[in-house]
């Protein structure tokens, strides 16, 4: 196969932008057809690719060999189940379902099937970030020790009505977990043994989780705090949208994902890399904000045609959504959770 033909479901805000990356910003990747949503015919049209008004209609196009899902989270599961039996591989949003339960079975689902099935995660391709993994993987700061991260916001979802405020999507205690947890193990190249949370949400209904904090501790013995927030006034803290510090033997990182690296050892620091500014409103199609989507497509559709290992796994999405389910029964139990990696 010289080229991958890919079907999108979703055509919202997220569908947008993996239409965009896939027809402009990937190699040996086709956009092959939309589906999903009020916004499809219009995104199909404007890439000149062809409109299916039913998923069933995409999974049954032969020009269609792989989709990529960008739904409510809560129909992840259906709608990957139903492209492994289609034959198709997957590229699934995050979170990659709301529960361990629905990730296991898609994972089985696709490996009866025969078929690949990927989790976005794209803070593992931002710039700092995966900068910050490769200093790491060559011993910059030594052994890590310890890990401090916010992500700190102003609001969750502004739109009270959008389809993230359900109950039954998770919130944002899912929505950012997920981000949080996964970001830890790709760093620290270990699993949590023990997740003690405390989440408290203002004013809204509790589902929303909306501000959280969490330590864990890992099997190689790195302390990790993260600090989850969605209710902060205005001014907010600077620079704290994604920010991690990770502390080793030997020095030190300081990681803003929208903005420096910075690499501190002995006398003082040094800027590693800098983020481009990145307009997620009014410049949402640019390629300093989509460089992160576009790199994980990339490696998805190379993963395929090269059979190469998977880049980011069905397993490494359950691992993610299963320690977010350790944090709420922390948060709700009061008490730290034994965590074993779901198998």
């Amino acid at each position: 196969m010289a080229e991958l033909g890919i079907g999108l479901l979703g055509s919202g805000y997220m569908g947008m932008t993996y239409a965009e990356c896939i027809a402009k910003f990937n190699t040996r990747a086709r956009l092959a057809a939309v589906s999903g949503g009020t916004r499809a015919p219009g995104l199909a049209e404007k890439h000149g690719v062809a409109y299916e008004p039913t998923y069933e209609g995409l999974l049954a196009r032969p020009d269609v060999q792989a989709v990529l899902i960008a739904t409510p989270h809560s129909a992840h599961r259906a709608q990957v189940e139903a492209a492994a039996s289609a034959g198709k591989h997957v590229l699934v949003e995050k979170p990659m379902a709301t529960s361990v339960e629905d990730c296991t079975a898609m994972i089985q689902a696709c490996q009866r099937a025969g078929v690949r099935l990927q989790v976005i995660q794209t803070l593992r391709f931002r710039g700092t970030l995966k900068r910050a993994k490769a200093l790491m993987d060559e011993g910059a700061i030594g052994e890590p020790r310890m890990m401090s991260g916010r992500s700190l916001f102003a609001n969750y979802v502004a739109d009270e009505k959008s389809w993230a405020n359900q109950p039954g999507e998770g919130g944002a205690f899912l929505d950012m977990g997920v981000h949080n947890f996964d970001i830890m193990r790709f760093l620290l190249g270990a699993e949590p043994q023990r997740v003690y949370s405390q989440m408290v949400t203002y004013k809204y209904p509790a589902h929303m989780g909306l501000n959280a904090m969490h330590e864990l501790l890992f099997t190689n013995g790195v302390l990790v705090q993260q600090w989850m927030a969605y209710q902060m006034p205005a001014p907010g803290l600077p620079d704290s949208g994604h920010r991690y510090w990770i502390v080793g033997s030997e020095g030190i990182l300081d990681i803003d994902g929208y903005g420096k690296l910075l690499l501190g050892r002995g006398a003082g620091w040094e800027l590693v890399w800098e983020q481009p500014a990145i307009d997620f409103i009014n410049r949402p199609l640019e390629a300093t904000r989509l460089e992160a989507f576009f790199t994980q497509t990339q490696a998805f559709v190379d993963d395929i045609l090269d059979n190469r290992p998977d880049t980011v796994s069905g397993a490494d999405g359950r691992a993610a959504v299963a320690i977010v389910e350790a944090a709420r029964q922390s948060a709700a139990t009061g008490q730290a959770v034994v965590y074993t990696p779901p198998a």
